[in-house]
């Protein structure tokens, strides 16, 4: 088939993508190679793992993204709540009430139990379960990725739940180690239907090998004792890449350029004026100064306020900058818009600056930014990491008896578990409150969800109301918090039932 005629319409006309074909001045300059979704960091994630750990720890700016994603991702802690249930179809309802308040002792149980364990968690005793988790957070943004080592321990321990938890730097895993014979892509050990098997893993830290007494050794370690957190950019991205990699360029220079902008404000405020004199015989040089070394150069610092004495023919100038005025502030919040931008925070989050900001705006720029902040809590921080975690604790603490399933529930049932993030706090804690009873009251929501959505769990919210209102009620007290009281009639004044007549006058 001869398509000589239709290639020469269509390079007459205009191509449909502008920098498709790289024909134009704009366009011409600009060559990408076609790079899959690991070549393009295999060779630049040692790089930029060391930049952006530089950045972290010398730019403010860059320390304050890390911190504030780590912050709005796990807060205190993303928390789990049982959801063991068995099923209730075919019961009578007195066996569905037993059954319903067995299982709710055994979640209670659970939970009890987890609590207990999340203080052990920690292979080296540093951290609880929800300071792991920020951590393994920040050395995925940091770092890129985070590996955590599942550790069963022996009975004689002494652990609640024979599990812990050890914590590892994505340069654990070698990524240029890949061998296809063998099946292996980055340090990661696959089968043949492209499962992950493996991964191999130093035993100590390569950048800790000068303080290790130990030799770096690879070990290859079983998938399922390893919880990998990343977040992939591509689909088939075995790696993760460090959140900052798309602003260290800013963040470096723009770095460079406030340094040079205070050194220029403090030289320009130091110098106030010269005196020449004529030296006398054995004197070198201006008052104040070193002597000379073996090149012939000395240093003379100025202090706040200084009237520099100089020699007869001797004379100084300085350069003078023009002052950037009011385009330095401007430039600066632009720059930092672009550092939030690549980071996903919001430039007020960052920076702290909410002046530009009124109500109304405040509340759409924070609703976007929670929606990015939960689908990294519920795609990468409760399936990576948290889900693998709860599934082998359970089943230690079934094997090594701390828990016991009742009868007739299966261990996928006890395995049912909702992982709640910290609550957002209220814009408006009065419309906030008014706008979920609405919710609840119109059966566009559940109490149950509500209490979810602030970090709570309905049976322990419900469990703490009726040991106050029995503890109020044992002890004669009355509160406008008990919601009890909106159903009881006011008996200080009786019923009435005409909507016309007037109000009953108290007694004096």
């Amino acid at each position: 088939m001869d398509l000589s005629g239709e290639t020469a319409t269509v390079a007459s006309e205009s191509q449909p993508y502008d920098v498709a074909n790289g024909a134009g001045r704009r366009s011409r300059s600009w060559r990408v190679g076609s790079y899959g979704p690991n070549s393009a960091i295999v060779y630049a994630l040692d790089e930029l793992r060391r930049k952006s750990r530089d950045q972290a720890r010398k730019n403010p700016y860059a320390g304050a993204a890390v911190d504030r994603l780590v912050t709005n991702i796990v807060g205190t802690g993303i928390v789990p709540r049982s959801m063991a249930a068995r099923s209730y179809e075919g019961l009578t309802k007195p066996q569905a009430k037993k059954r319903k308040a067995e299982d709710a002792a055994f979640r209670a149980q659970i939970q009890k139990l987890f609590l207990a364990w999340t203080d052990e968690a920690d292979s080296i005793g540093a951290h609880d379960f929800y300071g792991l988790t920020a951590l393994a957070v920040r050395g995925m943004v940091e770092g890129g990725e985070t590996f955590t080592r599942l550790r069963t321990r022996r009975p004689e321990d002494g652990l609640t739940v024979p599990l812990q938890l050890q914590l590892l730097e994505g340069d654990h895993c070698p990524h240029l180690r890949t061998d296809a014979t063998n099946r292996i892509r980055q340090g990661i050990q696959y089968d043949a239907i492209g499962k992950r098997t493996g991964y191999w893993l130093y035993r100590e830290h390569p950048g800790d090998g000068l303080i290790v007494s130990a030799g770096i050794e690879q070990t290859l370690v079983p998938a399922t004792d390893v919880c990998h957190l990343y977040r992939a950019m591509r689909p088939g991205q075995d790696r993760g890449e460090p959140w900052l990699a798309r602003a260290l360029r800013t963040l470096y220079d723009l770095d460079g350029y406030l340094d040079a902008e205070l050194i220029r404000k403090k030289n320009a405020a130091r110098l106030v004026g010269f005196v020449k004199r004529v030296l006398g015989d054995g004197s070198e040089g201006p008052l104040g100064a070193d002597p000379a070394d073996d090149d012939g150069v000395a240093t003379l610092d100025f202090e706040p306020g200084t009237i520099q004495v100089l020699a007869d023919g001797e004379d100084m100038t300085f350069s003078d900058p023009k002052d950037v005025g009011p385009n330095f502030e401007a430039f600066v919040r632009e720059s930092k818009r672009s550092v939030a931008a690549a980071c996903g925070l919001l430039y007020e989050i960052l920076s702290g600056d909410y002046s530009q900001l009124n109500d109304r705006t405040l509340r759409a720029a924070l609703n976007d930014f929670r929606r990015a902040v939960e689908q990294w809590q519920h795609h990468l921080v409760v399936f990576q990491f948290c889900r693998p975690i709860w599934i082998r604790w359970m089943d230690l603490a079934l094997l090594s008896g701390a828990l016991r399933l009742p009868a007739g529930m299966t261990r996928q049932d006890a395995y049912a578990v909702n992982w709640i993030p910290q609550a957002w706090p209220y814009i408006h804690p009065v419309q906030d409150v008014q706008g979920k009873t609405m919710e609840i009251q119109a059966g566009l929501s559940t109490r149950t969800r509500k209490v979810a959505e602030g970090g709570y769990d309905s049976e322990t919210v419900d469990a703490e109301q009726a040991s106050d209102n029995e503890r109020a009620d044992t002890l004669g007290l009355s509160y406008t918090s008990d919601g009890r009281q909106k159903a009881k009639p006011d008996e200080a004044s009786p019923p009435n039932d005409d909507p016309a007549a007037e109000p009953a006058t108290p007694a004096s």
